[in-house]
């Protein structure tokens, strides 16, 4: 420890040493001149004027600009002087901040403590309400030891006996006016006060006392109260959020039902698209297959007659063309064929008049939807879907007829293609959609008639 105090020491005894002359600093960034002077670099750059280089302490000319390098022994010999600085000034500052908390400590104990008012040195041991003054043990010693103090008042210490002076006639105010509810003193109590009902400020106290402590009952047990109530408040938001959680557990579920059955719904009606696609698509082939024959046929037929043309026997000729076939009655034209078949039709009927309702259902508040959710008002739109899944039943029925009479039958027909209604291979049936199902079968007695 000395060790170190001699080190600081001889540090701050070579303060001048470390100190710019020109800053009047310690050396930030020193470099040396030729002529042995140690400045801070920016400081000396900042002397030198254009074609003007000499030294600041010295007056030592250079004629041209001297080359600086940083003097790296002396900067560590700053910083290290700097580090010693700066934790002797931390420690000057820790002790003067802990002797004036313990001056402010000492202060505060001495106001605290009550003198005696006549040596003005001891602790006060008691005070005399009559005499109107503090005293310590040993001039405490007349009141108890002389007969004619026995009728002073002695009570505990008190720090501020004007507290208890009349302010209009200064005596001791020995009296409460329960009228005024105030202190007051004998002289008080014979001019303002009289007629007044008073008792002493002890009674008044207990009377306090009493007073405060039934208000103390009643405050513990409001607070008792209070906290049950705040206990019962946090139980019930604590079930609440519980009570949310599952009903939007509740809510996701019934919501992902409806889009499941609604994306089965979509796939069904695409589904139908892409079979209906192809059945035209089947169809468009195998007229193109009979066209392709037909044209064959005919090419054939037209290189006979051109090469019977070209026979220059009459009687083979007229042989030959008696051999020839017979004419094609055959037109050729386009096939009508399209997507808008009965069966797609109707889906996109049905869709649409869904999408129509839920649009009209889904602006009504929320209060109002169950109304028009009820058989009363919902019996024409539920019909509508009763008889689009009834009407889907008999397209489906009547395409399993054609498709066993076209599998029975491979002769050629006429190229006049009628469109047939293509084979769903799933259709959602009501019993995939529960509510449709129920408010169907409620609707279904008052349908309107087929």
């Amino acid at each position: 420890m000395a060790e170190m105090d001699d080190s600081q020491f001889s540090l701050m005894s070579l303060e001048d040493e470390l100190t710019c002359s020109i800053c009047l600093s310690p050396f930030d960034c020193p470099v040396t001149i030729p002529c042995g002077h140690n400045f801070c670099q920016e400081c000396l750059l900042d002397t030198w004027k254009e074609d003007s280089y000499s030294c600041p302490q010295c007056r030592t000319h250079f004629a041209t600009k001297p080359e600086l390098k940083k003097n790296t022994v002396l900067s560590t010999v700053v910083e290290t002087f700097n580090l010693s600085t700066s934790k002797c000034e931390a420690g000057l500052k820790e002790t003067s901040e802990e002797s004036d908390e313990a001056e402010e400590e000492e202060e505060e104990e001495e106001e605290d403590v009550i003198r005696c008012d006549t040596c003005m040195e001891a602790e006060a041991s008691q005070t005399c309400l009559t005499c109107m003054a503090s005293y310590c043990e040993e001039h405490l010693r007349p009141h108890r030891e002389n007969p004619k103090f026995s009728v002073h008042q002695l009570i505990e210490p008190l720090g501020d006996l004007s507290e208890r002076i009349c302010p209009d006639h200064h005596k001791l105010m020995e009296l409460f006016c329960s009228q005024h509810g105030r202190p007051i003193c004998s002289l008080c109590l014979q001019q303002v006060h009289k007629g007044c009902s008073f008792i002493s400020p002890e009674e008044q106290r207990d009377l306090k006392e009493i007073e405060l402590r039934d208000k103390l009952g009643v405050l513990d047990g409001k607070i008792e109260k209070t906290e049950n109530v705040m206990f019962q408040i946090n139980d019930m938001q604590r079930k609440l959020k519980d009570a949310a959680t599952k009903r939007k557990t509740a809510y996701a579920a019934v919501y992902q039902q409806m889009r499941d059955m609604l994306a089965q719904e979509e796939r069904e009606a695409q589904h139908e698209v892409d079979g209906e696609l192809e059945i035209c698509q089947t169809k468009l082939r195998d007229f193109m297959k009979r066209l392709t024959e037909n044209m064959d046929n005919m090419t054939k037929a037209r290189e006979d007659v051109n090469s019977l043309l070209s026979e220059s026997q009459t009687v083979a000729f007229l042989q030959a063309s008696f051999d020839l076939p017979r004419v094609a009655k055959f037109e050729p034209h386009a096939p009508r064929i399209n997507l808008d078949s009965k069966k797609v039709t109707a889906t996109q009927a049905f869709s649409t008049a869904l999408k129509e309702h839920l649009t009209d259902l889904l602006k009504q508040p929320v209060d109002a939807r169950l109304l028009k959710l009820k058989p009363g008002n919902c019996a024409e739109f539920f019909s509508l879907i009763w008889y689009a899944h009834e009407y889907l039943d008999e397209l489906r029925a009547d395409w399993l007829v054609y498709n066993e009479r076209s599998a029975h039958t491979h002769t050629h027909t006429q190229t006049h293609t009628h469109t047939a209604p293509p084979l769903c291979a799933h259709r959602v049936s009501m019993s995939s959609s529960p509510p449709l199902q129920q408010h169907a079968a409620r609707c279904k007695s008052s349908a309107p008639p087929r």
